[in-house]
Order: structure tokens, then C-alpha cells, then sequence
């Protein structure tokens, strides 16, 4: 048996060995002090492959990624590829049940990970860890031998939620990757002058845009230090000092960053700016435009189709009204089929179907799912699968798309696409719970999540809110845990005996537009004392508190602003729905409330109930120091 040649023009490992053994003294990735080369991170990610060839990795194998953002989680991801397997990434900051069940379902070969995470997979049987120490000595590697010849081969696999409480994943080929980058390429040039910042979670596939893509082109990879991905301030730096070109964020996070950010600070050395992920407003393109010379470009695309599909630069128009979603990239074709899958009138909206180089292979161990979801329809392209997508479009005169919505009860929040079905099939894992359901509401960034739960007949439902709450904290990722948690007697039902969702979402609705009851005054500071009022502040109305009650002050300021009845020490201020608009709110009001010049950096850097507190009483301590300082040095000579 011989083995055929490497298939080099869709293969993911062949190009990127071309680019680095062609330019081994470029830069390739960024981290703090640490610079790798070309050269270098080849020599690593080839140490990696042989290690996991060691073990037995080989081709259609897969092999989870947990490592934090970092060095080491890029030549795990690439030593995968190399050793001719599929890189499944988790996030780190899931809940380990949901870990857990995610291995499971993936079945790796092997799981790469840092000596300071094993321990958490101590207790799963056969599985085969790897770490960064068994690959991280020096020694002599061979590069590695051509495996398949063919770009099919699964390269990445991508989870997402899924519907019945199960995530799904789904298997992206080399010659999917290498289709999207180059089309990237294509468009949007990046060379060895350009940097690119890697700072997108791995649970959404535009960190592969923000990994593969800049190692293809010769560009470097500075990569965000883990958990800072939302700090504004942390990121202009960033832009700042690493002169930063190319930028994708999502358009929360782009919102985030101009409200954050000085209104007169402009960002004119990035030369383009990629977003997507949620629905873009012409507002914010033109606030975008007021500060940078720099392109926008809106990208839409399921990670069942790679990356992205279809990409529209935003127009400096003073008169936009309507942000598109655009026209089919390279390698694509676009269908809008009405139910019965024929193609709608010019003008009209309907499903969007997608077909061409970048679909997904399918999905892993879901061949029901893969049939119903990745479909052949002969009279609309006979060489080709169609995705049927979930979303609503239309098209406008000139072929660019407009996106309407959903079809099904699929919904995305800060980006990341969410499947009510799987948040309510773990409620009704919780002890108590007969019933769930959950209803998405709002719109762009005060889109939320509410589940209704009803208790099993005898069990008591006072507490039940609180108990699902936590049964969801441990199962699911912090995003997919609403915001409110109702108990309620039944569920509303339509009169042919099905749960009325339009209902259920306009209880909701009238629930979130109610005001929330004013907070109980706080008591005054026996604590610490008098401290500085923010600048403008009226001082007879500043509440002074003591130490231990800045939790509390900060408990009530968030409930306020998030519309919700309890908020826990340990929550988090955007997985309870905060966003850019409500950090400058809360910030105020303590501002106000406190009497301290809070920075809106500090909400970004703490946004838990505890650390923000305890990064408030930092700040109020200081402020404290400096006054008793300044009252010293006025004293007059004795």
C-alpha cells in the first residue's frame, strides 16, 4: 500500500508548512514578552504532532484543545492539524459537567491541556492526556509524513447548542478552512506588515479567522491575555502598541468599545475592521466611521458553513438606514427557498440555504441531524449540498441580503448561538421541576433570556427559581443562564394544547418593561468614613457606606439596571444581560451613590458582584489615603 501525495492546495498543514519554511524569521505569534517566529512555532507545533503521533493520533481521529488563550492553546491547535486530526477547543471556563459531557460526546483520542489543568480529568477513564511539558524539550523533529491526500479530511471540530439539550459539533474539512481563509484573502489582504489581535472565545469559530487566517498571510498573531477579551481599555492598548491592522469583534464588543473608550480617541492605524456575529444598527456603523478611516465589514455565516458566507461593507453613508449582511464570498452559493423549497419571487423573503466549498462535512455522530439539516436538492444545484440555514433573508435589487430572523427558536447571544430547547431541557433536570420554558426577548444588545418552571405536583415552588438557577450554573456555560427564572402554576397553551411561546414572550415583555421596586436606603459608613465625592457629585446626597455594605449597594445598582429580583456574589454583570450602555449606567450611580470617581474599566476588569466590591473598596480606600494626606500637608507649622 503507498501512500498518495499530500493534497497541498486544500490542505491546512501543507500551506502553513509552505509559508513558514518560506519566511522562517517573520514574526508569527505575539504574547506579552514572549515572540515566536515562523521558524520557531513550525519547530514547536512539529514537537507537538510528534507527540500525539506517540500516542497513537493519526488521521480521523480527534483530539480536544483545553488550554486558556495563550501560546501554548495555538500549538496544541496546530500540532492536532499536523498530526493529521481534528482540534475540538473547549472553553476552559465552562462548567466542568458540561466538559465532561462534551469529551464524551467527541470521543477524542487524546485531550492536550497545561500540567496546572490534569487534575481535572483525573477521574475520566481511558482518557489519554497530553501535556505542553511532554513536547516542550528541544529535540530533533522530522517533519511530519504527508497523511491522506485529501482536503476532506476533517481539520476542526466546532460545538454549538444544540436542541435536546445536547451540543452538537460539527465537523469542518481542510478544504472547508482553506476556502474560507483564501476568500478572506481575497478581499481583505493581509501581508508581514499587518497584526492581528487573537482574543475571540474558542466556543466561536472566529478564532479559527483569528488564527489561521494572519499564519497564512505571513501577518502576526498577538494573542489577548486570557479574560480580557471584553476590556476596552485593555484592547486599545493592545491596538496601540502592537500597531494592530486587522480586528474582528463582534458588534457588542465594537458597541462596548467606542461607549468605553474617549469620544475623541480615533483608531486611524487599523486599516480593517471585521464584525458580525449579531445584528449590526446603522448608528453604531456611523459612530464606527466617525473614528476610524479604517473599513467595516459586517460577515454572516452558521458554523455548519465555516467562518462566514456572506460579507457587506458598511457604505460611509450619513444616510444608512439598513445594515446587510451582503452577497455570497467566493466558493458560495446562496438559495432563498419558500417551505416547500422552491425559490422565492424576486424580493421576497424566505430560508436561506447555502452551498459550496465551505460546508461543514456534517455533524459528529448525528446522522439524523446531518440528513435533516445539510440537504441535496438536485434542481437547484445537482453537484452540491444545500444547508439549510434557520434564517429568514430577502434579497435587495443589487443581491445583497437583508437578514429578517429566525424560523426556528434559535436565538444568539453577544454572538454566540444559543438553542432554547437544550437551556430547557436542563431545567427540567433540576429536582421540583415538572416544565420549562424559555423565551428569548429584546432586541440587539438588550436581547435577554427568561425561563418559566413549573413545579412537580406536591413540590414546593418558592425556592425553585434559585434551584433551577444553579442547576444551570452547572451544566451550562454562564450565557446560556437567564436572566430571570420564574416559577409560575402552568404554562400558557395555545387551543390545540401546545405551549403558546407568543404569549409566553409577551408576559415576558410586559415583565421587563415593569419598573423594579426601589432599594431599601443603605446604611451610613461606620467603616470608612468620609471619602472623596466624584467630581460634580452633590455631596448632600452622596450615601456613604461601610466596607462590608459595598456589596450590597452593588447588588442593588445591578438589579436596577438589569431589571432582575436577585443577583448573587458570584454572578456576572454580562451574563446577566449587562452591556455597554448599562456599564455607563451602573457607573454612574455608584458613582452618585459612593461618592468615588469609579473608572468604567473597573465593571470590565471585576464583573462579579464580590470583585467589583472589592475593587470599589480599593478605590475608596485610596481615595481615603489621598484625602488624609492632603488634610496632613495643609496643616498649619505648630
Amino acid at each position: 500500500m503507498t501512500t498518495a501525495p499530500l493534497d497541498s492546495r486544500h490542505r491546512i498543514d501543507a500551506l502553513l508548512l509552505e509559508r513558514w519554511d518560506r519566511d522562517p524569521a517573520l514574526p508569527a505569534l505575539v504574547s506579552g514578552d514572549t515572540l515566536l517566529t515562523m521558524g520557531e512555532l513550525k519547530e514547536r507545533v512539529l514537537r507537538a504532532a510528534a507527540a500525539l503521533r506517540a500516542r497513537g493520533v493519526g488521521p480521523g481521529d480527534r483530539v480536544v484543545v483545553y488550554h486558556e488563550r495563550s501560546v501554548d492553546f495555538v500549538v496544541a491547535m496546530l500540532g492536532v492539524v499536523f498530526a493529521g486530526a481534528a482540534h475540538a477547543a473547549i472553553d476552559v471556563n465552562d462548567p466542568l459537567r458540561r466538559t465532561l459531557r462534551t469529551i464524551d460526546d467527541c470521543a477524542p483520542r487524546a485531550l492536550m491541556t497545561s500540567p496546572a489543568l490534569r487534575s481535572r480529568f483525573s477521574g475520566v477513564p481511558g482518557l489519554v492526556v497530553v501535556t505542553d511539558e511532554e513536547y516542550a524539550v528541544r529535540r530533533p523533529t522530522a517533519p511530519p509524513p504527508p497523511v491522506t491526500a485529501s482536503g476532506e479530511d476533517p481539520a476542526v471540530v466546532i460545538y454549538t447548542s444544540g436542541s435536546t439539550g445536547r451540543p452538537k459539533a460539527s465537523l469542518i474539512s481542510h478544504r472547508a478552512l482553506v476556502s474560507r481563509l483564501m476568500a478572506l484573502q481575497s478581499t481583505h489582504r493581509m501581508d508581514e506588515h499587518d497584526r492581528m489581535i487573537h482574543h475571540t472565545v474558542c466556543s466561536f469559530d472566529m478564532y479559527l479567522c483569528e488564527l489561521y487566517w494572519p499564519l497564512l498571510a505571513g501577518a502576526a498573531v498577538v494573542i489577548a491575555a486570557p479574560g480580557r477579551q471584553r476590556d476596552a481599555d485593555y484592547l486599545a492598548a493592545l491596538i496601540r502598541d502592537h500597531r494592530i491592522t486587522t480586528f474582528y469583534c463582534v458588534v457588542s464588543l465594537l458597541e462596548l468599545f467606542l461607549l468605553t473608550r474617549d469620544p475623541a480617541e480615533r483608531y486611524d492605524g487599523i486599516r480593517q475592521v471585521l464584525t458580525g456575529g449579531e445584528s449590526l444598527s446603522p448608528e453604531l456603523v456611523k459612530r464606527f466611521h466617525a473614528r476610524s478611516t479604517a473599513s467595516l465589514t459586517n460577515l454572516y455565516g452558521p458554523s455548519e458553513c465555516t467562518i462566514y458566507c456572506t460579507a457587506w461593507v458598511c457604505p460611509r453613508d450619513p444616510d444608512l438606514d439598513t445594515v446587510l449582511i451582503g452577497s455570497a464570498i467566493q466558493d458560495t452559493e446562496l438559495w432563498i427557498l419558500d417551505e416547500a423549497g422552491a425559490p422565492v419571487a424576486d424580493g421576497e423573503p424566505g430560508e436561506l440555504h447555502i452551498a459550496g466549498a465551505g460546508l461543514a462535512l456534517g455533524y459528529l455522530h448525528r446522522p439524523e441531524l446531518t440528513a435533516e439539516r445539510f440537504i441535496t436538492s438536485p434542481a437547484l444545484s445537482p453537484d452540491s449540498r444545500l444547508y439549510r440555514s434557520g434564517d429568514l433573508v430577502r434579497a435587495r435589487p443589487d443581491g445583497a441580503l437583508e437578514f429578517l430572523g429566525r424560523v426556528d427558536r434559535q436565538v444568539k447571544i453577544r454572538g454566540i448561538r444559543i438553542e432554547l430547547g437544550e437551556i430547557e431541557a436542563t431545567a427540567v433536570r433540576c429536582a421540583g421541576v415538572r416544565q420549562a420554558a424559555v423565551v428569548a426577548h429584546g432586541s440587539g444588545y438588550e436581547k435577554r433570556l427568561a425561563a418559566y418552571v413549573v413545579a412537580e405536583e406536591g413540590a414546593e415552588s418558592l425556592g425553585l427559581p434559585s434551584a433551577v438557577r444553579q442547576t444551570l450554573r452547572t451544566w451550562l456555560p454562564p450565557y446560556m443562564v437567564p436572566t430571570a427564572i420564574e416559577a409560575v402554576d402552568s404554562l400558557p397553551l395555545t387551543a390545540n394544547g401546545k405551549l403558546d411561546r407568543l404569549l409566553l414572550e409577551d408576559w415576558t415583555a410586559k415583565r421587563a418593561a415593569a419598573p423594579v421596586p426601589a432599594t431599601a436606603p443603605v446604611p451610613a459608613a461606620v467603616a470608612h468614613g468620609t471619602v472623596g465625592a466624584a467630581a460634580g457629585a452633590d455631596v448632600s446626597t452622596v450615601t456613604v457606606v461601610a466596607g462590608a455594605d459595598v456589596e450590597t449597594v452593588v447588588a442593588e445598582v445591578w438589579c436596577e439596571a438589569l431589571g432582575t429580583a436577585g443577583i448573587g456574589p458570584d454572578d456576572d454583570f454580562f451574563d446577566l444581560g449587562g452591556d455597554s450602555f448599562k456599564v455607563v449606567q451602573v457607573v454612574e450611580s455608584l458613582r452618585h451613590r459612593l461618592g468615588a470617581d469609579i473608572p468604567l474599566a473597573a465593571l470590565l476588569h471585576e464583573p462579579t458582584v464580590a470583585g467589583f466590591a472589592a475593587e470599589l473598596r480599593r478605590l475608596m480606600d485610596m481615595d481615603t489615603d489621598m484625602a488624609t494626606h492632603t488634610d496632613t500637608d495643609q496643616e498649619p507649622a505648630s
